[in-house]
């Protein structure tokens, strides 16, 4: 019996977990994922239907990770890398990795946003890593009314693919998530 158990737990973590986060799966709630990602934060979130909870600083190239629910179930994660560490070099190889361990990118499209006097400009790469997850490659510039850039952000987005229906508007409101 214990191995019957032990077995569909396999089964299930292989089918459902989320690449790159092996111990969490698509629809985990809060409480599940403070479970190894203790005192997450609350951000504010630009979608009243969406909560967001952030575990800032995992490691020295990454700023933090955002956990997306909806009905208290995770159905999309972030990383945001530390710009202040992440230069040239590092956005390269981050990439190279991306398309080792998910293959070569299905879809590339630009982003290109207005909120007020801010602006949202740059491009996104689609990778389908397997048949329940999205990823996202990001990279976000912010310019002012002048046009002066202000912020630059390399983002990697994971997203449910089996219940959330993306569009590349979806993901321009991602990154403002990110600004607001």
């Amino acid at each position: 019996m214990k191995k019957l158990i032990f077995l569909f737990l396999c089964l299930y973590n292989l089918a459902f977990g989320i690449v790159d986060f092996p111990d969490i799966n698509w629809g985990d709630n809060k409480s599940r994922l403070e479970l190894i990602f203790p005192k997450l934060e609350k951000e504010i979130s630009i979608d009243p239907s969406v909560e967001v909870f952030s575990f800032p600083k995992p490691n020295e190239g990454i700023s933090k990770y955002s956990f997306y629910f909806v009905n208290d179930q995770l159905f999309k994660v972030e990383i945001l890398f530390n710009k202040d560490v992440v230069g040239r070099d590092e956005v390269k190889q981050i990439y190279l990795d991306t398309v080792k361990k998910m293959g070569k990118n299905v879809d590339t499209k630009p982003i290109n946003e207005k909120y007020g006097d801010i602006t949202l400009t740059g491009n996104s790469m689609k990778f389908v890593p397997d048949i329940y997850t999205f990823v996202f490659l990001k990279g976000v510039d912010t310019l002012d009314k002048d046009k002066n850039m202000i912020d630059s952000q390399l983002i990697l987005e994971y997203v449910n693919s089996t219940t959330t229906t993306i569009t590349f508007e979806t993901q321009a409101k991602s990154c403002a998530t990110l600004i607001f």
